[in-house]
């Protein structure tokens, strides 16, 4: 007599429930932005939002001069209070405060301190205080644009769909460029859209804190410099910032700067801050 023999149940594997989260978040993502229409009037930018930039032009520390103009345009569409956004390719301005060679004899790194002061969008300008969360080197930036290490996905030559890795290694699930975004321990973060990448509100926010968060190539808590050498830095003393560098700083062509938009620097809640190390 044959006897039938049933396989054992098995638990489903991580990467499977993983994507049954991702599959389930889908219909979220398409309501994030259905009610969001492009701003026609620029008004003074909601602090606590986040600018992702990239710079046109290179400032090597020590031969750019003090009072070098900066520019630099936005990546992504940024969303802004009242259901708007801009779109992404708006221009922020600054300019070089100082800019320092490194000194081996003393021990001086390297520096660069920079003020951004001005958003240009539609022939409108404001002007804002914003200090730089996090940089990341144009080769770091290039690797955002692929699957992810491990990811099935180049055998799927249509990037909508493919798995990526953010800078400081949350993760963007697509499908047809929407999907939600997760970071390292599998807790969703943030999610995207064929216009961006964007960090999710907390939760139960209300007013300017409840505005998604405009990441461009940067992951939810990216902060310091990445894809620069060991010991490099960030300090904010509003309305400057001061990169600094051991030996060499260049901020280069197609680097991308993740900026933090902040009340007037004559705020009391203002104060000097230092982001990590280089990644």
């Amino acid at each position: 007599m044959l006897s039938t023999i049933l396989p054992p149940c098995r638990k489903p594997s991580p990467s499977l429930l993983l994507l049954l989260l991702v599959l389930a978040c889908l219909p979220l993502h398409a309501q994030q932005h259905q009610k969001l229409s492009p701003a026609t009037t620029l008004t003074p930018i909601p602090p606590g939002l986040t600018l992702p930039i990239q710079i046109s032009h290179a400032l090597h520390a020590g031969s750019t001069k003090p009072g070098t103009p900066i520019t630099a345009t936005t990546t992504q569409r940024i969303p802004l209070a009242n259901h708007l956004y801009l779109h992404h390719g708006a221009r922020v301005l600054g300019t070089v405060i100082a800019s320092n060679p490194a000194d081996p004899r003393t021990a001086q790194p390297a520096s660069l301190t920079l003020r951004f002061t001005t958003l240009r969008y539609k022939n409108q300008t404001v002007p804002i205080t914003a200090r730089i969360l996090a940089i990341a080197n144009f080769t770091q930036v290039d690797d955002t644009r692929l699957p992810a290490n491990g990811a099935t996905d180049r055998g799927n030559s249509n990037p909508a769909s493919w798995t990526t890795q953010q800078i400081g290694q949350d993760e963007v699930y697509r499908s047809g460029w929407v999907g939600p975004v997760f970071n390292a321990t599998s807790h969703r973060v943030g999610f995207a859209d064929y216009s961006g990448v964007y960090a999710d509100p907390p939760p139960n926010a209300t007013g300017n804190a409840a505005i998604p968060r405009a990441m461009g190539v940067f992951s939810t808590t990216a902060h310091g410099l990445y894809g620069f050498e060991d010991g490099a830095a960030i300090q904010s003393t509003l309305p400057d910032t001061t990169i600094t560098s051991p030996h060499s700083l260049v901020l280069r062509d197609g680097d991308h700067l993740l900026l933090e938009v902040l009340p007037n620097p004559a705020s009391p809640s203002n104060s000097s801050s230092q982001s990590p190390q280089s990644r």
